[in-house]
């Protein structure tokens, strides 16, 4: 397999994972992972797990224990299989068929040493219910300054001849206490639902749920704030000596039918963006960018892209890129998302934090300051 699918793979593995990491202590481990479905009538499915990539998969032989019932000694689950496939990077996986769709199993990934007698390195336990639906939480359209319009999509039925979907939102992401009206469907398919008399500035967090006979599944939460422009910070398209092309992409204008955008930058670090480009006034929603000139050369340098369309500030991720110390770079990966260090702010901060979590949402680096205040 080549490297760009088995990348690929690791990454939807790592999304689907659902519990958490081995119990093992020690140099070695092995991480019990997620599962999904095989087939359209939720009577198979593949689980899977991950030995260690610092160890050699050459030096193990890795399979799974699983049961109806948890069991605090491994060795006590009923079925013990070897993996049936590898898949580089240290994941394994096996495909377990002729189960029944209500039924909840539970499952371990383990290793044993083939160079070490009696050593043998167990994953935590995991849990699947065959027959339970799969959804996913999809991004929020057509958001104004009062409303926006939810999306989800059932994309398992679980072998049920119909599925029930909503979403759950509010304002408190570990709090979503407000539903829309349930839908049953019949086949897979997208599914949307719109709200209305939301507060401007005001983060709405929400995930989609879907529901059978068998299992309740809901996918992640994402969020989106009425009125707030969304931006969103691309790689620069040129770096050179002295200067830099960086670009960025307005998505949303949240309302208003026009937005100001630009970029802020500088070359002290990712908390202290004290430069900025000419505003933009943009009437449309679409990719944006600006050459910066009077740079230093082989100089990291953080930046950003910003919106404001009148009525909210909206900002992308930070990114950063170093210049170079001759000729332009025009090609590849030029610059990368980076995440500001930690620090405490003061309390009066905190609590205008707290009274007004629209913030906390667009700006994850003002979640991590309150977090440690």
């Amino acid at each position: 397999m080549q490297r760009k699918g088995v990348l690929a793979i690791a990454l939807v593995i790592l999304l689907i994972s659902i519990v958490g990491l081995s119990g093992c202590v020690g140099p070695w481990a092995v991480r019990t992972m997620g599962w999904d479905h095989i087939n359209t009538e939720g009577t198979a499915v593949r689980i899977w797990g991950q030995l260690t990539i610092s160890e050699s998969p050459d030096n193990w032989n890795e399979g799974f224990v699983y049961d109806t019932a948890y069991h605090d000694n491994w060795n006590d689950y009923l079925y013990k299989v070897w993996a049936s496939d590898h898949h580089g990077l240290g994941f394994f996986s096996l495909d377990i068929d002729n189960l029944t769709r209500t039924t909840t199993y539970h499952y371990r990934a383990f290793a044993e040493n083939l160079k070490a007698s009696n050593q043998i390195k167990v994953g935590g336990d995991g849990v699947f219910i065959p027959g339970g639906p799969r959804v996913v939480t999809d991004n929020a359209t057509a958001i104004g300054l009062t409303q926006a319009t939810l999306n989800g999509n059932l994309w398992h039925m679980g072998g049920s001849a119909t599925c029930e979907v909503f979403f759950m939102y509010g304002t408190d992401q570990d709090l979503l206490d407000k539903s829309t009206p349930h839908v049953n469907l019949t086949e897979t398919s997208k599914f949307n639902a719109t709200l209305f008399g939301l507060t401007t500035n005001v983060t709405i967090f929400y995930k989609a749920v879907a529901k059978n006979d068998a299992d309740t599944w809901t996918g992640v939460i994402l969020s989106f704030a009425p009125g707030r422009p969304l931006v969103v910070t691309r790689q620069p398209g040129e770096i050179g000596k002295d200067y830099a092309i960086l670009k960025g992409e307005l998505w949303s204008m949240a309302g208003p039918t026009a937005c100001n955008v630009w970029f802020a930058y500088s070359d002290k670090s990712a908390n202290d963006l004290n430069q900025s480009t000419p505003h933009q006034l943009l009437n449309t929603t679409g990719p944006f960018e600006v050459r910066i000139d009077g740079l230093k050369a082989t100089t990291k340098y953080w930046y950003r892209a910003m919106g404001d369309n009148g009525v909210a500030q909206g900002q992308g991720e930070i990114y950063e890129f170093t210049t170079t110390p001759s000729g332009a770079l025009t090609t590849g990966v030029l610059g990368t998302p980076t995440t500001p260090t930690k620090t405490t702010i003061p309390a009066g901060l905190a609590r205008f934090l707290t009274q007004h979590p629209a913030w906390l949402h667009r700006y994850p680096i003002l979640r991590s300051l309150l977090n440690d205040a």
